[in-house]
């Protein structure tokens, strides 16, 4: 755009060049015509010149300087790790507050430390299956498989798994886990029949893992999901501080320290190492695919269960089979799946019958915080 002074210049040139071509043409000659008009014609190519140059020059400066912010700018951003990236961008947006780096936290997939980002987990194709097998009138089993691909190779060598009873530490670990590889399992407990123990102990011998990683030689390699055996140990409890930040004194920045002890029947911790996993001597210099499958005991009263996403996931879709589950008097079951993102494509607004599997397209991302839910509800109440 032109600025308005030089609009007007270019305007007064033109018009008085114009003047003093009818100065020329139609006035008598004479010395006193000629010098006015040969001044009016001049003074107006000038300025008129000057103008078209000016708005020339302004323009290409412009141009010029808004290259040099992109390449400023994308400099910046290539340089600085994520995590202060985003910090900065929340304080000015948010203001001051220790809860921005939550927000900083699971928007970047970690704590974004890291100049090129190899501190962050981020899924790029995620896809979930369900399945509901019926145990007896109270309970059921969910099977539930998880396929990630990273979007950045991820450099570790160990997977958590958090099992838990305890509604505060199912709302918690996913913001207060820093590892970048973990699972979390919430077991809701019978008051009339506490069976916590028991259902861990069948959700430990379920755990199938598969995964593809390379080495430190750059080669590729694939693991079929197997279970990991003596691979698969439990962590003491005086170790839980290491996986979970709000059990250490220095961890959360809001000073929110939770007791150990208090947690002692309703929260069990295992890893996995992957390298004896993969077997062979194997070096696992980074993690590409992980495929993680487990089967947890499940209350048929909760009328619903869901997946949360522990990072950044972009999740193409889910998939249920509720063939098996089966409610007491009950001929038929309805089922309805709701997700809570930021967008999705969209889940049917009506219950429909689960007499036959069934797929949710999402297409979406999801961050810590976001998920699906599945819910039921017998045919009578419809």
């Amino acid at each position: 755009m032109v600025p308005w002074h030089l609009k007007r210049w270019g305007v007064a040139g033109g018009a008085a060049a114009v003047i003093g071509v009818l100065v020329l043409a139609l006035l008598p000659a004479g010395r006193a015509a000629t010098v006015v008009g040969s001044v009016l014609v001049l003074f107006g190519s000038l300025t008129f010149a000057t103008a078209a140059i000016g708005a020339t020059v302004r323009r290409e400066l412009l141009r010029h300087v808004a290259f040099v912010n992109e390449v400023v700018e994308r400099g910046v951003v290539e340089v600085l790790p994520p995590g202060r990236i985003a910090d900065r961008l929340l304080e000015r947006i948010y203001g001051e507050s220790a809860s921005n780096r939550e927000v900083a936290t699971a928007l970047l997939g970690g704590e974004g430390r890291v100049s090129n980002g190899g501190d962050l987990t981020i899924s790029e194709h995620t896809e979930i299956d369900f399945r509901l097998d019926s145990v007896d009138d109270r309970s059921y089993q969910l099977v539930m498989e998880q396929r990630y691909s990273f979007r950045n190779r991820i450099p570790t060598s160990t997977f958590v798994i958090f099992a838990t009873s305890a509604p505060r530490l199912r709302d918690t670990i996913i913001s207060g886990c820093r590892l970048p590889l973990f699972e979390l399992w919430f077991v809701r407990e019978d008051p009339d029949e506490p069976r916590f123990e028991d259902s861990v102990e069948g959700m430990r011998d379920s755990v199938r893992m598969g995964m593809q990683f390379a080495d430190d030689q750059g080669r590729i390699h694939d693991v079929e999901a197997r279970h990991p055996g003596r691979h698969l140990r439990e962590v003491k409890l005086r170790d839980w501080g290491r996986y979970l930040d709000f059990f250490r004194a220095d961890g959360p920045e809001d000073g929110a320290v939770l007791n150990r002890v208090d947690y002692m029947d309703s929260l069990r911790i295992f890893e996995i190492e992957l390298p004896a996993l993969a077997g062979d001597g194997a070096v696992i210099e980074t993690i590409l695919r992980l495929t993680i499958r487990s089967t947890t005991l499940q209350l048929v009263s909760d009328g619903f269960c869901y997946w949360q996403a522990p990072y950044p996931c972009f999740v193409e879709s889910m998939h249920f089979d509720t063939t098996e589950l089966h409610l007491p008097n009950s001929p038929e079951v309805f089922f309805h799946a709701k997700p809570f993102a930021i967008s999705s494509a969209g889940s049917p607004s009506t219950w429909v019958s689960g007499a036959s599997p069934s797929d949710l397209p999402l297409r979406s991302w999801m961050l810590p915080g976001h998920g699906v839910a599945l819910m039921w509800r017998p045919f009578k109440e419809l």
